[in-house]
Protein backbone atom coordinates (compact mmCIF):
# COMPACT_ATOMS: atom_id res chain seq x y z
CA UNK A 1 0.00 0.00 0.00
CA UNK A 2 1.09 3.56 -0.66
CA UNK A 3 1.40 6.21 2.03
CA UNK A 4 -1.61 8.00 0.49
CA UNK A 5 -3.68 4.83 0.91
CA UNK A 6 -2.73 4.58 4.58
CA UNK A 7 -3.48 8.27 5.09
CA UNK A 8 -6.87 7.90 3.41
CA UNK A 9 -7.77 5.07 5.79
CA UNK A 10 -6.16 6.48 8.93
CA UNK A 11 -7.59 9.98 8.45
CA UNK A 12 -11.10 8.60 9.12
CA UNK A 13 -10.06 6.42 12.09
CA UNK A 14 -10.77 7.35 15.69
CA UNK A 15 -7.28 6.07 16.67
CA UNK A 16 -5.39 8.52 14.47
CA UNK A 17 -2.81 10.92 15.78
CA UNK A 18 -0.61 13.57 14.23
CA UNK A 19 3.15 14.01 14.13
CA UNK A 20 4.32 17.36 12.67
CA UNK A 21 7.30 15.72 10.98
CA UNK A 22 5.45 12.77 9.44
CA UNK A 23 1.77 13.72 9.32
CA UNK A 24 -1.08 11.39 10.26
CA UNK A 25 0.11 8.42 12.30
CA UNK A 26 -1.48 5.63 14.32
CA UNK A 27 -2.38 6.84 17.82
CA UNK A 28 -1.82 3.36 19.21
CA UNK A 29 1.70 2.72 17.86
CA UNK A 30 2.72 6.38 17.34
CA UNK A 31 4.21 5.28 14.01
CA UNK A 32 3.06 5.63 10.40
CA UNK A 33 0.57 2.95 9.46
CA UNK A 34 2.12 -0.28 8.19
CA UNK A 35 -0.65 -2.86 8.21
CA UNK A 36 -1.30 -5.42 5.51
CA UNK A 37 -4.88 -5.76 4.29
CA UNK A 38 -7.06 -4.44 7.11
CA UNK A 39 -6.04 -2.72 10.34
CA UNK A 40 -7.20 -4.63 13.40
CA UNK A 41 -7.38 -1.40 15.46
CA UNK A 42 -9.44 0.55 12.90
CA UNK A 43 -12.47 2.35 14.32
CA UNK A 44 -14.37 4.41 11.78
CA UNK A 45 -15.02 8.05 12.57
CA UNK A 46 -18.30 8.57 10.70
CA UNK A 47 -18.19 12.37 10.95
CA UNK A 48 -14.67 12.47 9.54
CA UNK A 49 -15.61 9.97 6.82
CA UNK A 50 -18.57 12.09 5.73
CA UNK A 51 -16.37 15.19 5.80
CA UNK A 52 -13.68 13.49 3.68
CA UNK A 53 -16.26 12.31 1.13
CA UNK A 54 -17.85 15.77 1.01
CA UNK A 55 -14.44 17.39 0.53
CA UNK A 56 -13.51 14.98 -2.29
CA UNK A 57 -16.84 15.56 -4.05
CA UNK A 58 -16.44 19.32 -3.68
CA UNK A 59 -12.95 19.17 -5.17
CA UNK A 60 -14.18 17.09 -8.12
CA UNK A 61 -17.01 19.57 -8.63
CA UNK A 62 -14.54 22.47 -8.75
CA UNK A 63 -12.32 20.62 -11.25
CA UNK A 64 -15.32 19.78 -13.44
CA UNK A 65 -16.53 23.38 -13.28
CA UNK A 66 -13.17 24.73 -14.45
CA UNK A 67 -12.79 22.14 -17.21
CA UNK A 68 -16.36 22.82 -18.33
CA UNK A 69 -15.50 26.49 -18.84
CA UNK A 70 -12.73 25.49 -21.23
CA UNK A 71 -15.04 23.00 -22.92
CA UNK A 72 -17.74 25.67 -23.29
CA UNK A 73 -15.14 28.00 -24.82
CA UNK A 74 -14.39 25.35 -27.46
CA UNK A 75 -18.09 24.83 -28.21
CA UNK A 76 -18.69 28.60 -28.40
CA UNK A 77 -15.77 28.97 -30.82
CA UNK A 78 -17.15 26.10 -32.88
CA UNK A 79 -20.64 27.58 -33.03
CA UNK A 80 -19.26 31.03 -33.84
CA UNK A 81 -17.15 29.78 -36.75
CA UNK A 82 -20.03 27.72 -38.13
CA UNK A 83 -22.37 30.72 -37.98
CA UNK A 84 -19.78 32.95 -39.64
CA UNK A 85 -19.23 30.28 -42.29
CA UNK A 86 -22.96 30.02 -42.98
CA UNK A 87 -23.21 33.80 -43.17
CA UNK A 88 -20.24 34.04 -45.57
CA UNK A 89 -21.55 31.21 -47.73
CA UNK A 90 -25.22 31.99 -48.03
CA UNK A 91 -26.06 35.52 -46.91
CA UNK A 92 -23.37 37.64 -48.52
CA UNK A 93 -24.18 38.40 -52.17
CA UNK A 94 -21.55 37.08 -54.61
CA UNK A 95 -19.74 35.37 -51.74
CA UNK A 96 -17.01 32.86 -52.28
CA UNK A 97 -18.16 29.54 -50.82
CA UNK A 98 -14.62 28.50 -49.98
CA UNK A 99 -14.40 31.05 -47.12
CA UNK A 100 -17.64 29.76 -45.65
CA UNK A 101 -16.42 26.19 -45.98
CA UNK A 102 -13.14 27.07 -44.23
CA UNK A 103 -14.98 28.72 -41.33
CA UNK A 104 -17.43 25.83 -41.01
CA UNK A 105 -14.49 23.41 -40.99
CA UNK A 106 -12.79 25.40 -38.22
CA UNK A 107 -16.04 25.35 -36.27
CA UNK A 108 -16.32 21.59 -36.68
CA UNK A 109 -12.74 21.17 -35.43
CA UNK A 110 -13.48 23.21 -32.29
CA UNK A 111 -16.66 21.22 -31.64
CA UNK A 112 -14.79 17.94 -32.08
CA UNK A 113 -12.13 19.18 -29.64
CA UNK A 114 -14.91 20.03 -27.18
CA UNK A 115 -16.30 16.50 -27.51
CA UNK A 116 -12.82 15.00 -27.14
CA UNK A 117 -12.37 16.99 -23.92
CA UNK A 118 -14.95 14.75 -22.23
CA UNK A 119 -12.49 11.84 -22.41
CA UNK A 120 -9.08 13.58 -22.48
CA UNK A 121 -9.56 17.07 -21.09
CA UNK A 122 -5.98 18.30 -20.96
CA UNK A 123 -4.82 17.31 -24.49
CA UNK A 124 -8.08 18.51 -26.06
CA UNK A 125 -7.95 21.88 -24.31
CA UNK A 126 -4.26 22.37 -25.11
CA UNK A 127 -4.88 21.53 -28.77
CA UNK A 128 -7.85 23.92 -28.82
CA UNK A 129 -5.79 26.74 -27.30
CA UNK A 130 -2.91 26.25 -29.74
CA UNK A 131 -5.30 26.01 -32.67
CA UNK A 132 -7.15 29.18 -31.62
CA UNK A 133 -3.90 31.12 -31.11
CA UNK A 134 -2.69 29.99 -34.54
CA UNK A 135 -5.91 31.26 -36.11
CA UNK A 136 -5.51 34.61 -34.35
CA UNK A 137 -1.89 34.79 -35.51
CA UNK A 138 -2.79 33.90 -39.11
CA UNK A 139 -5.55 36.51 -39.21
CA UNK A 140 -3.15 39.05 -37.68
CA UNK A 141 -0.61 38.36 -40.44
CA UNK A 142 -3.30 38.84 -43.09
CA UNK A 143 -4.76 41.97 -41.48
CA UNK A 144 -3.20 43.39 -38.28
CA UNK A 145 -6.46 45.14 -37.33
CA UNK A 146 -8.11 41.75 -36.66
CA UNK A 147 -6.07 41.47 -33.46
CA UNK A 148 -7.88 44.46 -31.98
CA UNK A 149 -11.34 43.41 -33.18
CA UNK A 150 -13.04 41.36 -30.49
CA UNK A 151 -10.03 41.59 -28.20
CA UNK A 152 -12.15 41.21 -25.05
CA UNK A 153 -13.69 37.97 -26.32
CA UNK A 154 -10.30 36.67 -27.38
CA UNK A 155 -8.83 37.38 -23.95
CA UNK A 156 -11.81 35.76 -22.18
CA UNK A 157 -11.64 32.61 -24.31
CA UNK A 158 -7.87 32.29 -23.94
CA UNK A 159 -8.12 32.88 -20.18
CA UNK A 160 -10.84 30.21 -19.81
CA UNK A 161 -8.79 27.74 -21.82
CA UNK A 162 -5.56 28.43 -19.90
CA UNK A 163 -7.34 28.15 -16.55
CA UNK A 164 -9.10 24.92 -17.58
CA UNK A 165 -5.81 23.47 -18.81
CA UNK A 166 -4.02 24.28 -15.54
CA UNK A 167 -6.78 22.72 -13.44
CA UNK A 168 -7.06 19.64 -15.69
CA UNK A 169 -3.29 19.09 -15.65
CA UNK A 170 -3.13 19.49 -11.87
CA UNK A 171 -5.95 16.98 -11.45
CA UNK A 172 -4.28 14.54 -13.86
CA UNK A 173 -0.99 14.90 -11.97
CA UNK A 174 -2.80 14.22 -8.69
CA UNK A 175 -4.50 11.14 -10.15
CA UNK A 176 -1.21 9.92 -11.57
CA UNK A 177 0.55 10.43 -8.26
CA UNK A 178 -2.13 8.50 -6.41
CA UNK A 179 -1.87 5.61 -8.84
CA UNK A 180 1.92 5.48 -8.94
CA UNK A 181 3.75 2.60 -7.29
CA UNK A 182 6.24 4.78 -5.41
CA UNK A 183 5.67 4.14 -1.73
CA UNK A 184 6.33 7.23 0.35
CA UNK A 185 6.92 5.09 3.42
CA UNK A 186 10.12 3.78 1.82
CA UNK A 187 11.43 7.33 1.62
CA UNK A 188 11.07 8.03 5.36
Amino acid sequence: MLREDYIKICSVCLNKSFNPKIGIICGITNEPADFKGNCVDYKEDTKELEHAEWKEQDLKKDVNKAVNRGRIALFVLGAFYILVGAYESFLIPNANLIFGFIDCSLGAIFILLGIWSYTKASPALITGLIFYCLIILLLFLLDPMTLIGGIIWKVIIIAWLVYAISIARADEAKQKKLSSNDDLLDQL
